[in-house]
C-alpha cells in the first residue's frame, strides 16, 4: 500500500536531496564518532514537529545548551544519516500525529521512537482480535463436536484429538514451542546480516495477512482460521523480537527509555481499548451474534494493522548495518548456532543480573501475554460462561486499566529502578490471579470478574515496560538482537508450561479455576529469581563500556571507506576554504591598487576580472569535486 506511494514521492525528495547537497558543506556530517548533539546536523520537520516551510525557532544558542551536550543514539544517528528517498508525503504525516513522543532531554521527535508507537499500538489491536476469534473458535469447535452422533457431553468429546475447551492453550504451546527454538537463530541471522528492518517488515506483513484472512470463520473453515491463529502468534513473537532489537537504539539513558516504553504502552493501551470499544459498540448495537462480531473485530484489526504497521516499516524505521561478518568457512545457519552457544555461555559467566533475569523469565508469562491470554479465554468462555460481549467488556476494563499501570511504571523505574518495579508488578498479578480463582466460583458470580479485570489491567501495564526498561538496561550493546532472541528463548522455551498445566488438568476433568490459579504459582517463582539478580546500579555497570564501544563501531560502519578518504575530503573542503579566502585577498589587493589615469582605467578593471575569474573557477572545481565525494560517501 505505501511503497507506490513512496517510490512516487521519490523524486521530489531527490530534488531536495539535490538541493540540500549543493548548500553549505559540513564535514560533521559524517563525522567518524559524533560525542554531542551537533548543531551542524540538519533537523528534519518529523524531529521538530514542525512544518518544513516554517522557520526554526530554536536559536543557535538554544541547540548549544548543556541539556544537548550527550552522545547520540543509534537511531538518532540514522535518522541524520538517511537519504529519505522514501520520506512520505506531507498529507500522509498527520498520521504519525497520535504516536510522535518526545525526548525528554532534546525535546525532539525521533522518527523510530514514532515509529516504535505505531508499532505497539497496531500489535495491541491484533494481539486483542484472539479475544473474539479466540472466544469463537472454542464455540465452533464445541458445535463441531456436537455432530458426533456418539458424543454425549460435548464439552468432553475430542475435537482433532483434544477437547473442544483445550485448543486454545494446545495452539499457544504449538506457538510457543517453535518460537522457542527459532527465535534465537532469527536473532543470530539478523546480527550477521543487514536485514534487520527486512525482517520486521516482513513478520508485520504475515502477521497482519493472518489477522486479515481470519474473517472466513464458520463452522466448516473454523479449523482454518485456528492454524491461522497459530501462524500468526508465532510471527507476532518473531515482529516483537525484531522491534525490540530496536529498541535500546533509541537512547542509552535509562530516564529517557523509562520515558519511551511507558509512552508506547500507553499508546498502545488507547488504541487496543478504542479498537475493542468500536467492537463492542457495533456489536450490542447491531445486535451481532459471536461470529459476526469475531469477523468484525479481525476486519478492524487487519485495517489498523495496514494502516500503522505499513507506514512505519515503510518510512521511519531504518536499516541497520550487520554488527559481525560471518566467520570463514562457515554459513549463516552454523555461525547462528555457534553463536547462541558462545552468547549463553558469556552471559551465564559474565553477566549475573542478565542471567537470572533470563532464569526468571522462564516462568513468566511474557510473550505477549499469550498464555494468560488463551487460559484467560478459556476460562471466561467455558467456566465463567461470558459472550464474546461480555468478555470484549471485560478486555476493554482492562486495557484501560494498563494506562495507570504504565504510568505507576514509569514511576516505580525512576524512584525505585526497573528490577524493584518488575518484582512488585509480579506480586500484584500473582495476587489478583489468585483471587479469581477463589472468588469466581461459577456463572453467577461473573460480577466480579469486571473488578479484578481492572487489578489485571494495572499489573500488566506496569509489568510489560518495567520488564523492558530493565532488559534494555543490563543487556551489553551490540548483540541486542541476537540477546533478544535469546531472552526470547527463555521466555519461550517453558512459557508454554502454564498452558500445558492448564491443559493437563483440563484434559483430566479438574476444576479450571485450580488450571488458572498456576499461574500465580509460576509468577511468583519467577519474581524469587529475581532477587539473585543482585544490586541494578552494579548491573548497569556491567554493560556501559559495551555502550560506548557500540556506538563508536555504529558511527564507522558506514564510512568503512577509510579514514583517508575522510581526510582527503575535510583537506580539500580546507583548501576550497582557503582559496576562498584568497579570492577575497585578491579582490582586495586589486581594489587597492593605486590609482590609474583614465587611459589605463580598461586595464585594470580587466585585471581585477581575470583575477575574480581565475580564484572563482579553481574554488568551483574544488567545492564540486568535495561535493561529489560526500555524495558517494552518503
Amino acid at each position: 500500500l505505501f511503497l507506490p506511494i513512496a517510490f512516487f514521492h521519490n523524486k521530489k525528495n531527490l530534488i531536495h536531496t539535490h538541493v540540500h547537497l549543493n548548500g553549505p558543506i559540513h564535514i560533521q556530517h559524517i563525522e567518524l564518532a559524533p560525542n554531542i548533539m551537533s548543531s551542524s546536523q540538519p533537523e528534519t520537520a518529523h524531529e521538530t514537529g514542525s512544518d518544513p516551510t516554517v522557520e526554526e525557532s530554536t536559536s543557535a544558542d538554544d541547540r548549544d545548551k548543556p541539556a544537548l551536550l550527550r552522545k547520540q543514539s543509534i537511531s538518532e544517528q540514522a535518522s541524520a544519516r538517511s537519504t529519505r528517498r522514501l520520506a512520505p508525503p506531507s498529507f500522509l504525516r498527520r498520521i504519525e500525529f497520535l504516536f510522535r513522543t518526545k525526548n525528554i532531554q532534546t525535546n525532539q521527535y525521533l522518527e523510530e521512537a514514532t515509529g516504535h508507537a505505531m508499532d505497539v499500538a497496531a500489535r495491541g489491536p491484533i494481539n486483542q482480535t484472539g479475544t473474539f476469534v479466540g472466544s469463537a473458535l472454542i464455540r465452533l469447535a464445541i458445535a463441531d463436536a456436537k455432530t458426533n452422533p456418539n458424543c454425549a457431553n460435548p464439552l468432553t468429546c475430542p475435537v482433532y484429538g483434544i477437547r473442544p475447551t483445550s485448543i486454545l492453550t494446545v495452539g499457544n504451546i504449538i506457538t510457543g514451542v517453535i518460537a522457542g527454538v527459532t527465535m534465537p537463530i532469527m536473532g543470530a541471522l539478523v546480527d550477521h546480516t543487514d536485514h534487520r528492518k527486512i525482517i520486521g517488515a516482513a513478520s508485520a506483513f504475515i502477521m497482519t495477512l493472518s489477522v486479515g484472512l481470519q474473517i472466513m470463520i464458520s463452522l466448516d473453515t473454523w479449523f482454518t482460521v485456528y492454524v491461522l491463529e497459530i501462524i500468526g502468534g508465532y510471527f507476532l513473537i518473531m515482529h516483537q523480537v525484531t522491534t525490540m532489537a530496536y529498541l535500546p537504539d533509541l537512547t542509552h539513558d535509562l530516564t529517557e527509555m523509562g520515558h519511551y516504553t511507558s509512552m508506547f504502552m500507553i499508546r498502545q493501551y488507547f488504541v487496543q481499548g478504542i479498537y475493542t470499544s468500536v467492537v463492542v459498540a457495533f456489536s450490542q448495537g447491531l445486535e451481532m451474534k459471536n461470529l459476526d462480531t469475531a469477523k468484525l473485530a479481525a476486519s478492524l484489526a487487519f485495517a489498523i494493522g495496514v494502516v500503522l504497521l505499513g507506514y512505519s516499516w515503510t518510512f521511519l524505521f531504518r536499516k541497520r548495518p550487520k554488527l559481525r561478518q560471518v566467520p570463514p568457512n562457515s554459513n549463516i545457519f552454523t555461525t547462528g548456532f555457534k553463536q547462541i552457544y558462545v552468547t549463553t555461555l558469556t552471559v551465564f559467566r559474565q553477566y549475573k543480573a542478565l542471567k537470572w533475569l533470563m532464569v526468571a523469565l522462564l516462568f513468566s508469562p511474557e510473550a505477549g501475554a499469550g498464555t494468560v491470554l488463551a487460559i484467560a479465554v478459556t476460562f471466561l468462555t467455558s467456566y465463567v460462561k461470558m459472550e464474546v460481549n461480555e468478555i470484549a467488556t471485560v478486555s476493554l476494563v482492562m486495557l484501560f486499566s494498563n494506562i495507570p499501570g504504565a504510568l505507576i511504571s514509569k514511576l516505580m523505574c525512576r524512584k525505585v529502578n526497573p528490577l524493584n518495579s518488575f518484582r512488585m508488578a509480579e506480586i500484584l498479578f500473582a495476587i489478583t490471579n489468585a483471587l479469581i480463582a477463589a472468588t469466581v466460583t461459577g456463572p453467577e458470580r461473573k460480577r466480579l470478574v469486571y473488578f479484578y479485570s481492572a487489578l489485571v489491567g494495572v499489573a500488566f501495564g506496569w509489568m510489560f515496560p518495567s520488564q523492558r526498561t530493565l532488559a534494555v538496561a543490563i543487556i551489553p550493546k551490540g548483540q541486542e538482537t541476537e540477546i533478544m532472541g535469546l531472552i526470547s528463548f527463555f521466555g519461550q522455551v517453558l512459557g508454554w508450561l502454564p498452558a500445558m498445566v492448564f491443559t493437563a488438568m483440563n484434559e483430566a476433568g479438574v476444576n479450571m479455576r485450580w488450571g488458572l490459579s498456576s499461574l500465580s504459582f509460576f509468577l511468583i517463582v519467577s519474581c524469587l529469581f529475581t532477587f539473585l539478580c543482585g544490586s541494578f546500579e552494579d548491573a548497569v555497570k556491567m554493560v556501559e563500556h559495551t555502550s560506548d564501544a557500540y556506538l563508536e563501531r555504529f558511527s564507522i560502519k558506514d564510512v568503512e571507506v577509510g579514514g583517508s578518504i575522510l581526510k582527503e575530503v575535510a583537506e580539500e573542503e580546507e583548501a576550497a576554504e582557503a582559496v576562498d579566502e584568497g579570492k577575497g585577498n585578491n579582490a582586495n589587493a586589486v581594489g587597492q591598487l593605486p590609482p590609474q589615469d583614465s587611459d589605463n582605467g580598461d586595464v585594470v578593471n580587466q585585471e581585477k576580472e581575470v583575477a575574480l575569474e581565475s580564484t572563482t573557477t579553481v574554488t568551483g572545481d574544488i567545492v564540486s569535486d568535495v561535493r561529489e565525494k560526500e555524495r558517494n560517501l552518503q
